[in-house]
């Protein structure tokens, strides 16, 4: 039973820290890396929305970048990637 519930809790911890990355060709961008190290990897984004808080206030910018056919989304914070997400 314990052997089952730790299997099951790595199996979880593993799929949350792959979701935190996204490959551009044989290059990885990873939750963390710089705005200048995305633009190297990957390039210009095709678009680059701010995101607002309630109050209007940006506190963040979506770079997104359309791939074959997915759309990356990259979200950046004080000049760092906090997030990633794949639209297939």
């Amino acid at each position: 039973m314990t052997r089952t519930i730790a299997s099951l809790l790595l199996l979880v911890l593993s799929s949350a820290a792959m979701a935190q990355t996204v490959a551009f060709g044989n290059k990885v961008i990873v939750v963390g890396d710089s705005v200048g190290r995305l633009e190297q990897v990957a390039g210009k984004p095709a678009k680059i929305v701010p995101i607002q808080n309630k109050f209007g206030a940006n506190v963040a910018e979506r770079y997104e970048y359309y791939v074959g056919s997915k759309t990356v989304l990259v979200t950046v914070r004080d000049g760092r990637v906090i997030d990633v997400m794949e639209l297939f």
